[in-house]
């Protein structure tokens, strides 16, 4: 049984022999990733990266929801402080070891483009997904916007990110984004198999390996995150959000006709 998450939700750290288990938990918000979820991962991936008793992460969300994306307070930032999503971004494509992501329920925004930088991931044959980025009037960001047309082809890439549509756990495995698609009862018994076999494996080889999978990219990934994020907060304080924003509050469908481009 989990605890109960405080108002901004928490993640739960624990350390499972060599496994390093992190639990989104925003209780009420379908675990949406609040600024301070994820600064508490930043500090659990940035404190393991180097710390070899920790052979893998096992990343997944509470009460079988995976993730509905940020939550609003997940923007905000100190004044001079890099906003949290991009600290997380940065901390998770420099990881060196395996990620596995258990998911399920719902996986939406940020709670999909992450698991591009995940590296098994198990979903439930239930998981609904979605990036609903430009309806919410921004772009995508944690690099999806480099990775997604590089994975699936632009065509499928562009219909998924510019009509913000949903789709099912086995579309997206036929389209590379998860490993395996298995029944909601058996999804965190694989998540746990796969992280135990990883823990088991020669380190040195496996963080090669995993390197080498993912040296596909190097500055241009950085340089892509980089200035999405750039045009993302952009978006944040632009009339297309401030529309789609007020639909949402108003129960109504936006009506983005009249904004000026």
């Amino acid at each position: 049984m989990t605890q109960d998450a405080p108002k901004n939700g928490q993640i739960i750290v624990e350390r499972l022999g060599a496994v390093l288990r992190l639990t989104m938990d925003n209780s009420g918000k379908k675990n949406a990733i609040s600024r301070e979820m994820y600064l508490q991962m930043v500090e659990a991936l940035d404190s393991t990266a180097e710390d070899h008793s920790i052979r893998a992460v096992w990343l997944r969300g509470a009460d079988g929801v995976f993730s509905s994306g940020n939550d609003v307070n997940g923007f905000n930032a100190p004044k001079g402080e890099e906003p949290a999503p991009v600290q997380f971004v940065r901390s998770l494509i420099n990881y060196p070891k395996p990620i596995v992501a258990q998911v399920e329920g719902l996986a939406v925004g940020i709670g999909v483009t992450l698991l591009l930088h995940c590296d098994i991931i198990y979903a439930a044959d239930d998981t609904k997904f979605r990036m609903p980025f430009v309806n919410l009037g921004v772009v995508p960001e944690a690099g999806s916007s480099y990775l997604l047309p590089r994975l699936m082809g632009a065509p499928r890439a562009a219909e998924l990110i510019l009509l913000g549509r949903v789709f099912g756990a086995a579309e997206a495995h036929e389209l590379g984004l998860i490993s395996r698609v298995l029944p909601q009862a058996e999804v965190a018994d694989a998540a746990e198999q796969a992280v135990t076999a990883l823990s088991k494996q020669p380190l040195r080889a496996m963080m090669k390996s995993r390197a080498l999978l993912r040296d596909v990219s190097g500055e241009a990934l950085t340089e892509r995150v980089a200035e999405e994020f750039r045009q993302f907060f952009e978006g944040l304080q632009g009339p297309e959000f401030a529309e789609a924003a007020r639909a949402f509050m108003e129960k109504r469908e936006p009506d983005f006709s009249k904004i000026a481009v």
